[in-house]
C-alpha cells in the first residue's frame, strides 16, 4: 500500500472513531434522559422499556465499531494493518478501502460467518 493510500485510510478511520465516539455519547445522554423521566402508566413503561433496550443495543454496536476502528489504527501503527489476522495473507486494498477496519480477508470473513463465530 502506498503512503498516500495509507494516509487516506487512516483519515477515514480517525473520522469513523470520532463519529462512533459522538454517537456513543449521544446515546448515553438519551439513556440518562430516559431514565430520569417519571412514567405514567403500564403502556408508557412498556414502551420505555423497549426504547431503553434498543438504545443499549445501539450503544453496544457503536462500542463494537469503535473497538474495531481503534484496533485497525493500532495494527496500522504496528505495520500489520494489511495482514489478515486469521490466515496472515494480505487483505486486498479494495476491501480495506470499503471497510477500513476489516481485520480478515474476504475468505476468512466468510468462513467465520459460516461457522457462526
Amino acid at each position: 500500500m502506498r503512503a498516500t493510500e495509507k494516509k487516506k485510510i487512516r483519515q477515514q478511520l480517525e473520522l469513523k472513531r470520532r463519529e462512533a465516539n459522538e454517537a456513543y455519547r449521544r446515546s448515553q445522554a438519551v439513556n440518562r434522559e430516559a431514565t430520569a423521566e417519571p412514567l405514567q402508566d403500564l403502556a408508557d413503561q412498556a414502551s420505555e422499556g423497549y426504547r431503553k433496550e434498543f438504545l443499549y443495543s445501539l450503544s453496544d454496536g457503536e462500542r463494537a465499531t469503535l473497538l474495531q476502528v481503534e484496533e485497525a489504527l493500532r495494527r496500522m501503527d504496528e505495520g500489520t494493518y494489511e495482514k489478515c489476522r486469521s490466515c496472515e495473507q494480505k487483505i486486498p486494498l479494495a476491501r480495506l478501502k470499503a471497510i477500513p477496519w476489516a481485520s480478515l480477508c474476504i475468505e476468512c470473513q466468510e468462513r467465520q460467518e459460516a461457522d457462526g463465530s
